[in-house]
């Protein structure tokens, strides 16, 4: 129910906000990167602390959901004396903002969703069963954005309410069935998963004592976990996160272009269904893998579909390699987020679980508008109507930043770093080099981006250049600065024997 609401109302908001409101590349990316920042921030730091404490998950999921359903209602009324009154950029602002409002309530659903998984699931089993809640989330996404292609109408669904009033009463409608799950490990009597989980805090606080340590954590470094593979897992995700969803808002859009596809409402609706039925794919088959393969090999896997499919879009001649991104862009996102989750409840103790939590969300609902407004939506916004050296400009840097970290991976692969005179000669070679290739190529390239004579269209696939290189980055951070503990991720996820005392 909860991606049913979510492709029924947000994959045609940006579109709507674009088309009918009138907004800019970069304010059409508020939407998503304002109601996120208030989503982090609260998790972190009040709904992860209230759970901790409290140990309630269930009780902070229907919290969250009783506050947006009444949160949508108002800011669609809001909305619409906006827009009946000529106010559009007003009303977009309305939602905007409205949709900030209710995030920093609604975040303590997602906070507790994502604890109480890790509550009621051994640490053997979650990436299948992780799996099986894409498969299941990947169904009801397809439903709802089928949905949504029949009501979009233009922009009517928005503009009348009924996307509105459908959202709010799922998620209405969706609490009934949190009456049927525990409100956390607390409520288990006599299962593994508790003496697990008792066992684990044993441990720390027999390790706490020995150091003559307080019980009370106020610091998570003074508990015994690997917290510097948690930050680096997060920084590694925040950039390819940042990356790949830095054009989400702008793909949108670019198809619906006249100098490009010119899809209808239905076509793009079928495009994101393609994504969702790529991830209940995804979602059978990484249950299956990570009993075979290593967590750290399968990660690799979900960036590597993630940067090909980026990489795919300013070259696609027709709609049918779209089509193909947005089947990239299910697996990997399936792929990401459930072995990312699996490695990250693999180290975080579980009296803290609840705030390191919040703080793994935040890699990913940041990353939903913050590229795109800071990077992505500026760039799109400045290229329209400029002419061809600015394009150029842009090309020739994105070509001297790729060469350069392709360089830094050869450097690192052959070991040209052991002494600091090689290294610098290295890296000023390979410089030179980078500069000589976007000389020769950047204006080549620019011509053939704005071939169609549209500002609106190559302005768009500079952007998607950009989203693969930060994709780059975020891959090659993963493969050359892993901290010394990341052997923990190289064993496969077999079934362990019952912890004992």
């Amino acid at each position: 129910m909860a991606m049913f609401r979510r492709g029924i109302f947000y994959f045609f908001l940006s579109i709507y906000l674009k088309e009918n409101l009138g907004v800019t590349n970069t304010e059409m990316t508020l939407y998503a990167t304002l109601p996120m920042v208030a989503n982090i921030l609260t998790q972190s730091a009040v709904w992860g602390r209230i759970s901790d404490k409290f140990q309630k998950r269930r009780l902070l999921i229907i919290f969250g959901e009783l506050y947006a359903a009444v949160g949508y209602i108002v800011v669609y009324f809001i909305h619409k004396n906006m827009a009946i009154n000529k106010s559009l950029h007003a009303a977009a602002y309305t939602i905007i903002i409205g949709f900030t409002i209710i995030e920093a309530g609604w975040s303590s659903s997602n906070l507790g969703w994502t604890a109480l998984i890790a509550d009621l699931t051994k640490e053997t089993e979650r990436g299948k069963i992780m799996g099986r809640l894409q498969f299941i989330g990947g169904i009801g996404n397809i439903l709802g954005v089928t949905a949504s292609g029949f009501l979009y109408l233009g922009g009517e669904g928005f503009s009348n309410g009924n996307l509105f009033f459908i959202s709010s009463g799922i998620m209405v409608f969706s609490i009934i069935a949190l009456f049927l799950i525990p409100e956390s490990y607390a409520e288990l009597e006599d299962s593994d998963v508790v003496s697990i989980n008792n066992t684990i805090l044993n441990k720390n606080e027999e390790s706490m004592k020995k150091k003559g340590e307080n019980n009370t954590v106020k610091n998570p470094q003074k508990i015994c976990w690997e917290w510097q593979l948690f930050v680096w897992i997060l920084v590694v995700l925040g950039i390819v996160n940042i990356g790949g969803n830095s054009i989400n808002q702008m793909v949108s859009i670019y198809i619906r272009l006249p100098s490009t596809f010119a899809a209808s409402d239905v076509i793009v609706a079928q495009l994101r269904n393609t994504s969702s039925i790529a991830m209940i794919i995804g979602g059978l088959l990484v249950g299956f893998l990570t009993k075979h393969f290593s967590d750290h090999t399968l990660l690799l896997i979900g960036f590597s579909f993630l940067f090909v499919g980026t990489l795919i879009l300013p070259f696609a001649p027709s709609i049918v390699l779209i089509f193909v991104y947005m089947a990239l862009l299910g697996l990997s996102r399936v792929w990401i987020q459930t072995i990312s989750y699996s490695m990250i409840t693999k180290i975080i103790p579980l009296e803290i679980r609840g705030k390191m939590m919040g703080y793994y969300n935040a890699a990913f609902y940041l990353s939903w508008g913050l590229g795109g407004t800071l990077i992505t939506g500026p760039v799109a916004d400045s290229i329209v109507g400029v002419n061809l050296v600015t394009l150029s400009i842009y090309v020739g840097f994105f070509i001297v930043s790729v060469c350069m970290w392709l360089a830094t991976f050869f450097i690192s692969y052959f070991k040209l770093n052991k002494t600091k005179s090689i290294q610098i000669s290295s890296f000023s070679i390979s410089f030179v080099f980078s500069v000589i290739v976007a000389f020769l190529f950047s204006q080549k390239i620019a011509n053939w981006i704005s071939s169609g004579g549209n500002s609106d269209a190559y302005s768009y696939k500079v952007t998607f250049y950009i989203a693969a290189l930060i994709i780059v980055i975020g891959i090659l951070t993963y493969m050359l600065l892993r901290p010394e503990k990341f052997e923990l991720f190289k064993t496969k996820n077999k079934e362990k024997t019952k912890i004992k005392k």
